[in-house]
Formats: structure tokens, C-alpha cells, sequence
């Protein structure tokens, strides 16, 4: 079946080519306006995860998470429509570990909280912990840079 799929996506792909360097006014037309569309939704797929970068750069955890989870069901739907059961094993694991590091962010900003109540300076422990989980964040921000690009080259 994946490869029917794999198939028909060529066959598409190919009809496209063909029409965008051969074809009559409108079939060039149709065809340079398909490549436009996709090329519209790779570029607003890597700004927002440009964006979500920029924002966990800045600190802002709780907005790169959550946005990251939409990120994820975009990617979900997509791998379902064809059939991708490789990359849908990969998101649930991905998944997984972005709950994992949003359960953590939440455990880091409560003693946060308490830490500053107390009008001390922070633990190193806990300074220690933050730049651990902004790694994590990173870590995951490139796990799925990189299951997006295989998602887009099958």
C-alpha cells in the first residue's frame, strides 16, 4: 500500500513537471500555482518552528510546548493520511518526551516560585536544572526539524 502511495505521489509529482515545461498556458499556469501552494506551506511549517525556536531562546517554555504539540498533530494528521505508520511510531515518542519536559518545566517553575518567595538566590541546583531542560527543548526542537524533513522527502 506505501508503495501505491509512494507511486502515485511520483506519478503527481511528474504530471506537475511535465505540465510546468510543457504544457499549454493554463496546465503551466495550474502547475506554478500548485508549486507556489506547496511551496507556501514548507515555508510557514519551518517559520513556525523557526518561531517556536526563537521563543524557547527568549525563555518562553510554556508557548514553544504547547506549540509544539500543534506542530505535532499537524505532522499526525499528515503521517495518517498516508499512511506513515513510522513516522506516527516517532511522533508518539516525541510525543512522550515533550510531556515529559512540559511536566518537568512545570516541577522547575514551581521551585522557582517558592525559591523567589524566599528572597534567597536561586539554588545552583535549580539554575542547573533550567539550562538542562532548555537543552531537552532544544534536543526535541531538533528531533523534529528533523522528522519533518523525512516527512517532506517521502
Amino acid at each position: 500500500m506505501r508503495q501505491l502511495i509512494k507511486l502515485g505521489l511520483i506519478l503527481v509529482v511528474a504530471i506537475l513537471v511535465y505540465n510546468y515545461f510543457f504544457g499549454d498556458a493554463q496546465e503551466k499556469a495550474q502547475s506554478k500555482e500548485i508549486f507556489h501552494k506547496v511551496g507556501e506551506l514548507g515555508k510557514a511549517s519551518w517559520s513556525l518552528l523557526k518561531s517556536e525556536k526563537a521563543k524557547l531562546d527568549e525563555g518562553k517554555y510554556d508557548t514553544a510546548i504547547d506549540k509544539i504539540g500543534n506542530v505535532y498533530d499537524d505532522l499526525r494528521s499528515r503521517a495518517r493520511s498516508s499512511n506513515d505508520t513510522e513516522s506516527l511510531q516517532r511522533l508518539a515518542e516525541l510525543e512522550r518526551e515533550r510531556q515529559a519536559l512540559e511536566q518537568r518545566m512545570a516541577e522547575i517553575y514551581a521551585e522557582k516560585e517558592r525559591q523567589t518567595g524566599s528572597k534567597r538566590p536561586l539554588s545552583t541546583t535549580l539554575v542547573a536544572d533550567e539550562k538542562e531542560l532548555k537543552i531537552d527543548l532544544r534536543r526535541l526542537l531538533s528531533d523534529t526539524e528533523t522528522l519533518m524533513r523525512q516527512m517532506e522527502q517521502e
